[in-house]
């Protein structure tokens, strides 16, 4: 018999609200025809705009999912990417060649579109500097753009665009992918991480109230050991970048498990580091872009617009499932993207598609969010021993074994136990819940399932929806086949 066993008593740490956050990029169709009509500016004030915004795309984050930071222009897109060419007048700004998805970017929607919308969501800008054709001087002038409140020429700048009051950015990340050969001006470690200390010194003169995010890879290699133990005393996050595959059923719910090891490795890097420069502050982990992702049926050059199905969906609920269960050192995460690319929300002129993977996503956002991530553990023999392909096989010797049954646990501050579970194996699963503590009620039961291939489509939106149901006390419980669960309890 499968125990999931549940220790209420041992905090990992509080669910930060911000591992829920988001990722806007000028790619595809994520800004226009996304934020906004895709016929942005020329027709945008109508009933189903609110200011120049799409409304049910707005209206769905600010209602539903409320992501705490969102992060903008890229992305691959910000090492060509230069910031005055998006403020002022509409009339005046420049068309430019994207570099990084082959487009011509016209520079309608930039960094005061982008706040705004932010602003409208509830939502605060996470901005990415350009560290690759950009310079130190462009990066200090787009900070003091923004968070300015002097008399000085860009404060003043903003201020002739129509806004008076400083933008307040708090959390900037210092470059993008800058080790990669598909970036626009690639650097080695070494450049990167003399660059990064200087950028950092002289935007902390500017403003020492920001977050800095140094850039990292993957977790797992030397650039991330190398660039910490330059770097650590002048940054608060490492970021890491993970992208799992899904051409299989199997490979889409148990890949983000490698997300795991890379946690776990880039946490020892940090502690290596911060112990070798005698940091005392804490750095901990943003993993600003993640998902599960089929790079060869869904190009980035064509717009990423996938269409994510069960199998997808379940691969969702683990990521969010390593986040919260590593909560005592990842303290950001940014879905990659918000809308359209590789996104749970898909757009058509006058209509919204909510996909599989939104509903994990927007559930765990509302019901884990602050509440104490605690340990949980699946006491299972019950595990999938099928040929490992594609990642799995490049990480076979850093996974554990597979269990069908994921899950993760947190209580909230009103004593409310939520257990997140994913079963991913095709057969219905029997379980014995062993909790630490006295369950005076059972809330609500959640389930989320259908066929691995099924998706939300355009012809039928709800095809896989939640469905809600009473929960008893009883300890006995059933997980349909390939299903994502959420159990609420009253302790």
């Amino acid at each position: 018999m499968t125990t999931l066993s549940i220790t209420t008593q041992h905090t990992i740490a509080p669910v930060d609200r911000k591992i829920f956050s988001g990722f806007v990029e000028h790619m595809g169709r994520c800004v226009y025809g996304g934020l906004v009509p895709a016929s942005y500016p020329e027709a945008s004030q109508t009933d189903e705009c609110v200011d120049i915004y799409r409304k049910d795309v707005l209206e769905t984050f600010r209602d539903e999912l409320k992501p705490p930071l969102v992060r903008y222009p890229g992305g691959n897109y910000c090492a060509n990417f230069n910031w005055r060419d998006g403020v002022g007048p509409l009339a005046e700004r420049k068309k430019r060649l994207d570099l990084a998805w082959h487009n011509t970017e016209p520079n309608t929607f930039g960094t005061n579109e982008f706040v705004a919308w932010c602003r409208l969501t509830g939502s605060e800008p996470f901005l990415c500097l350009n560290m690759g054709t950009g310079d130190l001087r462009e990066a200090l002038a787009w900070i003091e753009y923004c968070n300015s409140d002097a008399d000085s020429y860009y404060a003043n700048l903003r201020r002739s665009h129509g806004i008076e009051k400083p933008h307040a950015i708090k959390y900037w990340c210092l470059g993008n992918e800058v080790y990669g050969d598909w970036q626009v001006a690639q650097v080695g470690k070494e450049a990167y991480a003399a660059q990064a200390v200087q950028w950092a010194k002289a935007i902390r003169f500017l403003d020492p109230t920001v977050k800095l995010v140094l850039c990292g890879q993957h977790g797992y290699n030397d650039w991330d050991e190398y660039v910490l133990q330059q770097c650590v005393e002048w940054v608060d996050y490492h970021s890491i970048h993970l992208y799992t595959d899904q051409k299989t059923h199997e490979q889409a719910v148990f890949g983000p498990r490698i997300a795991e090891t890379c946690i776990a490795w880039t946490q020892a890097m940090i502690d290596r580091a911060r112990h070798a420069k005698h940091v005392a502050k804490p750095v901990k982990i943003c993993f600003d872009e993640w998902n599960v992702w089929n790079t060869q049926e869904y190009p980035g050059d064509e717009g990423h617009e996938m269409v994510y199905n069960v199998s997808d969906m379940l691969g969702v609920a683990v990521w969010l499932h390593v986040f919260v269960r590593h909560a005592d050192i990842v303290e950001i995460a940014c879905i990659a993207q918000s809308v359209n690319v590789l996104s749970p929300l898909r757009t058509q002129e006058g209509q919204l598609v909510k996909q599989t993977t939104w509903w994990p996503y927007v559930l765990m956002s509302q019901y884990l969010r602050g509440g104490r991530s605690v340990s949980s553990h699946v006491n299972s023999a019950d595990v999938w021993s099928g040929e490992r392909t594609g990642q799995l096989a490049q990480f076979d010797d850093m996974l554990p074994e597979l269990k069908y049954l994921d899950m993760a646990a947190v209580v909230s501050e009103d004593n409310v136990l939520t257990l997140s579970v994913v079963n991913a194996k095709l057969e219905d699963v029997a379980v014995d819940l062993s909790i630490d503590a006295d369950i005076k009620a059972g809330l609500e039961k959640i389930v989320v399932s259908g066929e691995p291939g099924d998706v939300n489509s355009f012809e039928d939106k709800d095809k896989i929806v939640p469905v809600r149901s009473s929960l008893s006390t009883d300890k006995k419980v059933v997980f349909k086949r390939c299903s994502y669960t959420m159990l609420r309890y009253q302790l």
